[in-house]
């Protein structure tokens, strides 16, 4: 099993010490991959920091991408099993180069230095929207695809050619919540109002403006509208707003940490909503359900993947990880390390590893098998702005340790569970 390289701050400024120039080390890239035209490098960038409690589980996934991918496994329903390599460059292997990345400084020098001394093609992984906006620079100046799954709107306005998306932005995930909330309400007939709570970055301002615009253009009350620092664990005041507030519905937008503190204070205030539904972030981490037990039953969220899909290349690649890690895969990590097996389809598919035209094989859509999707999607059709034009998403709720799709109803594998249950019934 192969280690992956890490490079971290102090290795940074140690290269940019030494004095390497852009075009040196363009230069050194170029030898590189003149030495190495059997190997396709990738570059994984992950960011280990608290805003996630499994960042090691990226790299852990990317190994059994690239085992997959270079190795033959005639039993597996994913891409690349049944061949050895990549057979549009003539078997050639493919290779994951890992950096470090924790705010926008180091995930620019990390992309560029991928690039540049390490000789990727393409880069992928673990990026928030502002470290997706920093890395979107390093890719566009030296022309190299980045797939992220970064979803602020402001992504979108930045013009970038290089920059790709799979799985779409905040709007998409708002618009599908209430989409579901509208199917409740129509089934059960009693939601009238809305709070939400929300982290006060970009990232949860951003989601909190675009659902109160929802909510109140499909006729909802926002009843109030919470924001907090996400390093602050003494959420008891927040809480207690949401709980005077009473809404039917609390939606809520938080970092792994804070969505645990939160969890953790409404236990202690005896206080749980008719619907709790997160947006991914802290909802989706897989230390969420391992730490909480059956506290997460009932919560939903917005994801982009869920283990207990009825699909064999989900199950497959759900149970590798499962006996590789002894946890269960989360979709966040999921989707992003796929993205680095689509840059390995978008270049097999191009039979070369020229990012122009790796890029117009990404416009003019994917060429790859359902049946070897483990993300069950409706295809990858990438337009000028980056996004993939068949993007989905899935609303799924915890229930005795598992995340369970219950919308839409094609890929529901269980009943809602609604009203949540109270503390006292769990």
């Amino acid at each position: 099993m192969k280690h992956f390289k890490q490079f971290t701050s102090f290795a940074l400024a140690v290269v940019l010490a030494a004095g390497f120039t852009a075009a040196g080390a363009e230069s050194e890239a170029g030898e590189s991959s003149a030495a190495s035209a059997n190997t396709v490098k990738l570059g994984l960038m992950i960011a280990k920091n608290g805003q996630s409690l499994s960042s090691d589980e990226w790299e852990v996934l990317a190994d059994i991408f690239e085992d997959v991918i270079n190795n033959k496994h005639e039993d597996l329903s994913l891409p690349f099993a049944s061949d050895e390599g990549l057979p549009g460059l003539g078997g050639a292997k493919v290779e994951f180069v890992t950096g470090e990345q924790i705010d926008t400084q180091t995930a620019v020098m990390v992309a560029d230095q991928l690039i540049q001394e390490e000789g990727v093609v393409g880069l992928f992984g673990h990026f928030t929207s502002t470290t997706t906006a920093a890395a979107m620079v390093s890719a566009e100046k030296n022309s190299v695809p980045l797939l992220s799954e970064g979803t602020s709107m402001s992504l979108l306005n930045a013009g970038y050619d290089y920059w790709l998306r799979s799985f779409g932005g905040d709007d998409f995930y708002v618009q599908r919540s209430m989409e579901f909330i509208n199917s409740v309400k129509e089934a059960y007939g009693d939601i009238s109002t809305i709070a939400l709570c929300s982290e006060n970055s970009d990232f949860g301002t951003g989601i909190a403006t675009l659902e109160k615009a929802a909510a109140e253009e499909n006729g909802y009350t926002v009843v109030e509208n919470v924001f907090y620092d996400s390093a602050d664990r003494d959420v008891s005041s927040k809480v207690r707003l949401l709980k005077d507030a009473n809404a039917d519905v609390v939606m809520m937008s938080s970092y792994a940490a804070d969505a645990l503190a939160f969890m953790e204070e409404f236990k202690a205030q005896d206080y749980f909503p008719k619907m709790l539904l997160g947006q991914r972030g802290g909802f989706m981490s897989s230390g969420f359900a391992r730490t909480l037990g059956a506290d997460a039953d009932t919560v939903l969220t917005t994801a982009r993947w869920a283990d207990t899909l009825d699909n064999e290349a989900a199950k497959q690649i759900a149970a590798l990880f499962k006996e590789k890690t002894g946890n269960t895969l989360i979709g966040d990590v999921l989707v992003d390390v796929w993205n680095g097996v689509l840059l390995c389809v978008a270049i097999n598919q191009a039979g070369t590893t020229d990012a122009a035209a790796v890029r117009e094989v990404f416009a003019k859509g994917l060429d790859l098998d359902p049946v070897l999707d483990p993300m069950a999607s409706g295809g990858y059709v990438y337009g000028e702005t980056g996004d993939n034009e068949n993007k989905d998403c899935i609303i799924v709720q915890y229930s005795g340790g598992a995340l369970n799709p219950v919308y839409p109803e094609d890929k529901a594998v269980a009943e809602l569970s609604y009203p949540s249950v109270t503390w006292s019934e769990r």
